[in-house]
Formats: C-alpha cells, sequence, structure tokens
C-alpha cells in the first residue's frame, strides 16, 4: 500500500512539474510591445540616421540579407544599412503580423515596403526578427526577409548567344499584332514553355518608319540551348494544329517584313 502511495505521490510530482514547466513555454503575445519597437528603427531609418538604427540591434546581432553573406555587429549593420539609404532608398514601412515571446525572446512575423524619392514603392516583402530582451528593452537579434518582387530576369553572359527578331507591322495591323502576340503566343509558352518565354521580351517602335510600318522587336536574351522558338511548336502546343494554322496566318497577314539576327553578348 505504501508503495502505491508512493507511486501516485511521484506521479502527481511529475504531473504538476509537466503542467508548470508547459505554463512556462506557453508564448506571450507582445504584438504591441514589438510594433512600439519597431517605431523606434523606422524613425531612425526614415531620418537616415544609421548610428541611431544600429542601436536597435544587439552588439552580436545578424543580418541575413538576400544575396549577401551573413553580416553580424553592429559596425557590419550600420554600413549595410548605409549602402541601402545610398541607393536612394528614403522611406520604411513596417507592419507587425505577430510577434510572440518566450523567455526573454520574441519571435515577429511581418511585412515591409520600401520606398524612393517622391513616395514612389520598389520594394515590398515579409521579413521574420528575432528580438531578445536586454536591460529591459527589445532588440534585434536575428534579421531576415525576402521580397515578394518577381526575380530579375537572367540576361546573356559574354559569349552567349542573343536572338534579335525584327518585325515590320503594317500600320492597319497593329492592334491584329499584338492580339496574336499578347494573347495567344504568350499565353501558350507561359503554360508549355514557361522557362523559355522568360528570356523572350517584345519590345515596339513609338512612332512609325517612313513606309508607315512599325517595328516591333522580339530579344531571347539568352537563348536557352535545345528550345525550340518556333512559334508553330509553342501554338501547337496549347491549340492544336488546325487553331495554330488559323493564328499564324493571323500573324502573317500583319507582316511587311522579317528579319532574324544572330549575335553574341559582348563583354558590356
Amino acid at each position: 500500500m505504501k508503495q502505491i502511495k508512493s507511486v501516485l505521490c511521484s506521479l502527481a510530482t511529475i504531473s504538476f512539474l509537466l503542467f508548470f514547466f508547459s505554463q512556462c513555454t506557453q508564448p506571450t503575445d507582445v504584438t504591441d510591445e514589438i510594433k512600439q519597437a519597431n517605431e523606434g528603427f523606422l524613425a531612425a531609418f526614415n531620418s537616415g540616421d544609421t548610428k541611431a538604427l544600429a542601436t536597435n540591434y544587439t552588439e552580436n546581432a545578424k543580418l541575413y540579407p538576400a544575396n549577401s553573406e551573413v553580416l553580424e555587429g553592429t559596425a557590419a549593420i550600420e554600413g549595410f544599412w548605409g549602402a541601402v539609404m545610398k541607393m536612394g532608398i528614403k522611406k520604411a514601412q513596417m507592419e507587425t503580423v505577430t510577434a510572440q515571446q518566450i523567455g526573454n525572446i520574441a519571435i515577429e512575423e511581418g511585412r515591409y515596403k520600401l520606398f524612393v524619392e517622391g513616395d514612389f514603392m520598389v520594394d515590398q516583402g515579409k521579413y521574420l526578427v528575432t528580438w531578445e530582451k536586454v536591460n529591459g528593452q527589445w532588440k534585434i537579434a536575428r534579421d531576415i526577409w525576402n521580397t515578394n518582387n518577381p526575380a530579375p530576369a537572367v540576361r546573356a553572359g559574354k559569349d552567349s548567344p542573343v536572338w534579335v527578331v525584327l518585325n515590320h507591322v503594317k500600320s492597319d495591323k497593329v492592334q491584329q499584332f499584338e492580339d496574336f502576340n499578347l494573347n495567344y503566343l504568350k499565353s501558350a509558352g507561359d503554360e508549355f514553355f514557361p522557362e523559355m518565354t522568360k528570356t523572350v521580351r517584345f519590345l515596339k517602335s513609338e512612332k512609325p518608319n517612313a513606309d508607315g510600318t512599325f517595328t516591333y522587336f522580339f530579344l531571347m536574351d539568352p537563348v536557352m540551348k535545345g528550345a525550340d522558338y518556333q512559334m508553330e511548336s509553342v501554338l501547337e502546343a496549347k491549340y492544336g494544329k488546325e487553331k495554330t494554322d488559323e493564328y499564324l496566318k493571323m500573324y502573317t497577314e500583319c507582316i511587311k517584313k522579317h528579319e532574324l539576327f544572330e549575335t553574341v553578348q559582348t563583354g558590356w
């Protein structure tokens, strides 16, 4: 009987300790506190004060910028944000979505926007920040973010092939030509050959040529090795042979002259 009581007592003690520690490790919502801490960060950023900005970080804080090595320490962080400002970034906006505290650490999820002169937004994205309480104040210990903007298009390197196609389009067929390319050809490319389509740029002249035609340019930059840039192949993948013939006729009706230049990228 004494053994049973001892076991029961031990189980009760263990249950209490598990409950106690589970309660201690439950995250606490500190969203409002982190929002307030961010106000100091934004005030320093928007005034261009990199020294004040760096004081929002712990002494051994780390930044994880895209396309860069990890930056650690106050001096490196101050230098990084100074370089950002020299690029023309004049203002930042931050929105704390949520912030949860466990012990003296808080994890913040948020969204940001960056602006240049004239309040023109050039970037927006999301971030994840680890905050640490130092002498009663929240400081940033780890800072990582990434943009929502699409990745920049890859361009040809030195000696890589680039094709330039010129289409001289009849003045009364301009709308038909654009409909063909934007509503049919691009749609098929985006769906069935997305990686190849990313290499293609479509440009047009602002003014008519002397003969009244308008010149439209296709740049395949870079030319993907093994890719089939033939319009017929792209169209057939989505629309089949019969519709492709119809759309190609729509294209040829527009063209007065077609030219293809196979070039390579120089060192410039």
